[in-house]
């Protein structure tokens, strides 16, 4: 089969790895001192969209804010290696496609701090030219900022040759936005409604569906 891209954008969480239990973990270490409340997963994915340090201080009081976050981060690093996966098949995947050439980006809404960390513990990082976390850019997805910043960084002139994959809607319209085609996959978020809703190009239930839509053998 021949490679349908020459570059291609993907979203992090849900997307290229299963953080979502670490998420919910740091979330609640951060906030549950302060409220004495423990959130739901769906309370805390309503939050999803700005960095995690930006939801945070979203949330609470400034003078909670510097504590949450470090609680945040610190159980973000301790427990990622037992909560954090790559989804089966990913890290092949992104290997097949760095030694064909193929110019791998991140554009994820999560802080960089936190981005870094997983891609780095995951062993993944090498494979990606560029990397843009939410606290990198002025307005994050569903905006096409960062994915525009992206492709011109990779030094990539023609959008109809790339690809934003990710498993939200907010990827589905700022892959829409920067002209690019956009695959919406199945296997991250739990409810894929609003994805669905978004209209992607082309959705993949697998990420053996995944590399068929890529044109990998």
């Amino acid at each position: 089969m021949t490679l349908r891209y020459t570059a291609l954008i993907f979203d992090l969480d849900g997307t290229l790895a299963d953080t979502l239990p670490l998420i919910y973990e740091s979330f609640n270490d951060a906030f549950e001192p302060i409220t004495g409340n423990v959130l739901t997963p769906d309370e805390i994915r309503a939050m999803f969209g700005p960095p995690d340090n930006y939801v945070i201080r979203n949330v609470l009081d400034p003078e909670h804010h510097e504590a949450a976050i470090d609680r945040y981060v610190d159980t973000y690093a301790r427990r990622h290696r037992d909560l954090v996966e790559l989804f089966a098949g990913m890290a092949e995947m992104l290997a097949e496609l760095h030694a064909q050439g193929v110019k791998l980006a991140v554009v994820t809404g999560k802080s960089r701090n936190t981005a870094l960390m997983t891609l780095e513990i995951l062993g993944v990082l090498d494979r990606f030219d560029v990397v843009y976390a939410g606290d990198d850019v002025e307005r994050q997805k569903p905006d096409p900022m960062a994915l525009v910043m992206a492709l011109d960084d990779l030094a990539h002139a023609d959008p109809s040759s790339a690809a934003m994959i990710g498993d939200s809607a907010a990827d589905v319209i700022a892959g829409k936005g920067a002209g690019v085609t956009t695959i919406g996959v199945l296997w991250g978020s739990p409810d894929h409604t609003e994805l669905l809703a978004s209209g992607p190009d082309v959705v993949c239930g697998s990420v053996a569906d995944l590399r068929a839509a890529l044109g990998l053998a």
